[in-house]
């Protein structure tokens, strides 16, 4: 008989799944397919199938387009599934749960709450980019919710590594802040994640900025580089405590990692409904379970600072895919 891939040792089967799903990336809300198809692999026979299928979630790198587009590919599969996926690529928009009667106006919450959806989602790598800039508006409300967005999702369970990024330093040096809560980072994140961990566990929040270039050094590739600075409001009343960096502009990246010893797996609550029904659901979750993103009210009158509401616009839009 000749020998075939079944011929193989498991072992040597089990490293050819690996490095078949390893580079594989899956989107999903994007609206075009992708043009690879490695899991073809598992509609050959059933003894690849039972082999193989587990090697696809561990490997593979998840992306989705917003975090509906998360929930509705994460809710549709089994907790088996959703326990093996490592590496999960979203944009962070705010989501609508409760209904309030008015068709202008929902409560919206963090991305981080979206993941007590999820129980058992422990990932190795969580990369999320900032969907609050990056639209051209122009109203304040983005650069507080930018900053505590990911200071929720700082404080969530669901991840080893947290890679944020944010097309600029708005979200920290800018001078808008009305309840004043913002403090100078990356210290003070770093503080919070040792508290929570242990000073010697190894974790570690650190922030990098990738500096605007002049036009005439357009071309030149700029690294990395690391990034610090004071909230926006602190320094117009006060500008001597401005850091070297305070007025550096460029695309800021935020890294967090766990400690050695952390248990980064989700609890929360689970139920057999798709995504669909849980926004349908007449008062949705109960309200004690979730956090409204920041300042809730700016959806209900967001109309007088931009246009029924800039956040309301991008809730919509991760509702809409």
């Amino acid at each position: 008989m000749a020998p075939t891939f079944l011929t193989l040792p498991l072992e040597l089967r089990e490293i050819v799944y690996e490095e078949l799903f390893r580079s594989f990336s899956i989107r999903h809300g994007f609206g075009r397919a992708s043009s690879e198809n490695r899991i073809a692999i598992l509609l050959t026979c059933r003894q690849t199938h039972q082999e193989a299928w587990r090697f696809l979630p561990l490997n593979a790198a998840f992306q989705f387009r917003g975090t509906e587009a998360m929930l509705e590919t994460l809710l549709s599969v089994d907790q088996s599934v959703v326990t093996r996926v490592r590496y999960v690529r979203v944009k962070a928009f705010t989501f609508p749960l409760y209904n309030t009667g008015r068709s202008d106006y929902y409560s919206t919450f963090y991305l981080s709450n979206a993941f007590s959806l999820l129980p058992g989602l422990h990932l190795e790598q969580l990369v999320v980019e900032d969907a609050f800039h990056g639209f051209g508006l122009v109203d304040g409300w983005r650069d507080v919710v930018t900053y505590f967005d990911f200071e929720a999702l700082l404080n969530s369970d669901a991840w080893k590594e947290l890679v944020y990024t944010t097309p600029n330093t708005d979200f920290l040096a800018s001078g808008y802040d009305h309840r004043r809560r913002r403090l100078a980072q990356p210290e003070t994140w770093n503080a919070m994640l040792q508290e929570r961990d242990g000073e010697a566990s190894g974790a570690e929040v650190q922030m990098f900025i990738k500096p605007e270039l002049k036009r005439s050094e357009a071309l030149r590739e700029v690294p990395l580089q690391p990034w610090s600075a004071k909230p926006g409001h602190e320094v117009i009343e006060n500008w001597r405590i401005a850091g070297p960096d305070q007025d550096l502009k460029g695309q800021v990246t935020i890294k967090a990692q766990r400690g050695k010893r952390a248990r980064y797996i989700q609890t929360g609550f689970s139920e057999k409904k798709t995504w669909k029904e849980l926004k349908d659901k007449v008062g949705g979750f109960r309200p004690t379970d979730w956090t409204p993103y920041y300042n809730d009210t700016a959806d209900a009158i967001g109309w007088i600072y931009g246009g029924w509401g800039r956040r309301m616009q991008l809730a919509n839009q991760a509702l809409n895919q």
